[in-house]
């Protein structure tokens, strides 16, 4: 083989690596929002779960106020309660 030709095909390997090298960043990303989501609904019902005497329907009418930001997203999803 050429050098050339070694080099095109080194050039397009790089490339694939790179594309692929994007999609994992993306991927990290988009799992990082997800993990936070996560941690902040676990933390609210261990909040709620140690409350006593407190009425729940006040803290479900707090959590419909959130609004969650998740910007530059594809994966998450978020269920309507009813």
């Amino acid at each position: 083989m050429s050098e050339k030709r070694i080099l095109r095909k080194m050039k397009k390997l790089a490339s694939r690596i790179q594309d692929k090298m994007e999609i994992v960043t993306e991927t990290m990303e988009d799992l990082e929002i997800e993990f936070e989501i996560l941690q902040k609904q676990i933390s609210k019902l261990e909040a709620k779960k140690g409350l006593v005497g407190q009425d729940v329907d006040d803290l479900d009418d707090k959590e419909d106020e959130e609004i969650i930001d998740i910007e530059n997203t594809s994966s998450v999803t978020i269920k309507q309660k009813f």
